[in-house]
C-alpha cells in the first residue's frame, strides 16, 4: 500500500515551524532529507506512519493533522484536485471525493447519508489504526475537505460542521476555524453539510475538464485494484474473519489455489504468511488497547493467544513495551 508524499512533505514543513531538525525526525527512517521533490513521491504505510507517530513525539502536539491539513490545497491532490476544481456543484463536489478519496488516502473510505436537512459525510477506517495515526488521518483529512470547500465556495464555511470522534486538542488555537461549527467527542469522524447549499454552482466549474479528470480518476482506481497484492488481498480477509484466524490452508482455498502456491506467491512479495498475520494482529492489538473497556486478557484472547504471557511477549517485540505501558501512554 502505498501513499502520497505530499501529506508528509506538509509534514515536514511543520516540523521546521516547530524548530525541529530534519535530521532529528528522520533518523532511523532510510531518508536523508525531505524536499519539494518528495511531494510526487510514493512511500510505503510503515514509512508514512513512522514519521507521523515521530513528529508527534519530538513536537508533543498531537494536532499535527490539523496543520497538514491547513497546508494543503486542491492543487495538492492531483488530478483529484483538478477533478473537484471543476464539478458542477458542491454535491457532485462530495459524491467524487466518496469514489475518489482512496487514491490519496488508502487507509480510509468515505460514505454519506442524508440525516433530516443535512448530508452526512463519514470518514470511515479501512482497517484498525494505531490511536495516534487515526487521530492525525481524521484531523488532515476533515480539515483537507474544509479547505477544499472555502476554494471551491468560500461563503460556504459558515453552513459546515466539523466533526472530531476526540476531544479539543489541549492548547490548540481553533480561531482560523472557528467560521464552521465545531463538534468534539463526536460518535464519528465527518463533516456535516446543509441541504440548501449542496446544490449552489460552482464558479468555475468546466464541464469536459471535469469529465476528463475524473476519466483519469477512474482509469487509475481500476489499475490500483489490478495492481492489488495477495499481502494485501490476505490482509483484507484476517481482518473480515478476525473472530477466529484462517490458517494458511483455509486462506490459499479463498483464492482458488493449493497452500504451496500461495506459500510461492508470498515469497515472490518478500513476506510470508505468518509475517502477515503478525503485522495484522499487531494493528487490532493497537486498536483494541485503544478501547479501554477491554482488559488486557481480553485482547490476548481476541488475537488468538491462549496464554496472555505470549500476547505480552509479541507486543513487546512489537512496540518494544508492554500492553500496558502502551495503553497507559496512550490514555
Amino acid at each position: 500500500m502505498q501513499f502520497p508524499g505530499v501529506y508528509i512533505f506538509a509534514l515536514s514543513e511543520c516540523m521546521n515551524d516547530f524548530g525541529i531538525e530534519q535530521a532529528v525526525w528522520l533518523e532511523g527512517s532510510g531518508l536523508s532529507q525531505i524536499d519539494t521533490s518528495f511531494a510526487e513521491s510514493k512511500i510505503s504505510y510503515e514509512l508514512f506512519s513512522n514519521l507521523i507517530i515521530r513528529a508527534i513525539e519530538l513536537s508533543n502536539n498531537p494536532a499535527v493533522g490539523i496543520l497538514v491539513g491547513q497546508r494543503l490545497s486542491l492543487q495538492s491532490h492531483g488530478m483529484l484536485g483538478y477533478a473537484l476544481m471543476n464539478c458542477e456543484n458542491l454535491l457532485a463536489a462530495l459524491k467524487l471525493v466518496g469514489s475518489y478519496l482512496s487514491l490519496r488516502m488508502p487507509l480510509l473510505q468515505v460514505r454519506s447519508e442524508e440525516i433530516g436537512d443535512e448530508l452526512v459525510l463519514f470518514l470511515e477506517e479501512k482497517a484498525p489504526l494505531e490511536k495516534r495515526v487515526r487521530i492525525v488521518l481524521f484531523d488532515a483529512v476533515i480539515v483537507t475537505i474544509r479547505a477544499a470547500i472555502e476554494q471551491l465556495q468560500p461563503n460556504l464555511k459558515k453552513e459546515l460542521t466539523l466533526c472530531f470522534p476526540h476531544a479539543r486538542h489541549k492548547k490548540f488555537p481553533y480561531g482560523s476555524m472557528e467560521d464552521c461549527a465545531l463538534k468534539f467527542d463526536e460518535a464519528y469522524a465527518g463533516l456535516r453539510f446543509e441541504n440548501s447549499i449542496l446544490y449552489n454552482p460552482i464558479p468555475l466549474a468546466n464541464m469536459a475538464a471535469y469529465k476528463e479528470a475524473e476519466l483519469v480518476c477512474a482509469q487509475e482506481l481500476e489499475s490500483l485494484a489490478h495492481k492489488t497484492t495477495y499481502r494485501e488481498r490476505i490482509k483484507k480477509k484476517l481482518i473480515e474473519n478476525c473472530e477466529h484466524f484462517p490458517s494458511q490452508t483455509v486462506m490459499s482455498s479463498y483464492f482458488n489455489m493449493t497452500s504451496r502456491t500461495l506459500h510461492r506467491r508470498l515469497i515472490e512479495e518478500d513476506t510470508s504468511y505468518r509475517e502477515i498475520l503478525d503485522e495484522v494482529k499487531h494493528s487490532l492489538a493497537l486498536s483494541y488497547l485503544s478501547k479501554q473497556q477491554m482488559s488486557i486478557k481480553e485482547v490476548a484472547f481476541f488475537l488468538g493467544y491462549g496464554d496472555e504471557r505470549n500476547f505480552r511477549r509479541a507486543f513487546k517485540r512489537w512496540q518494544n513495551m508492554s500492553p500496558s505501558e502502551y495503553r497507559l501512554k496512550n490514555k
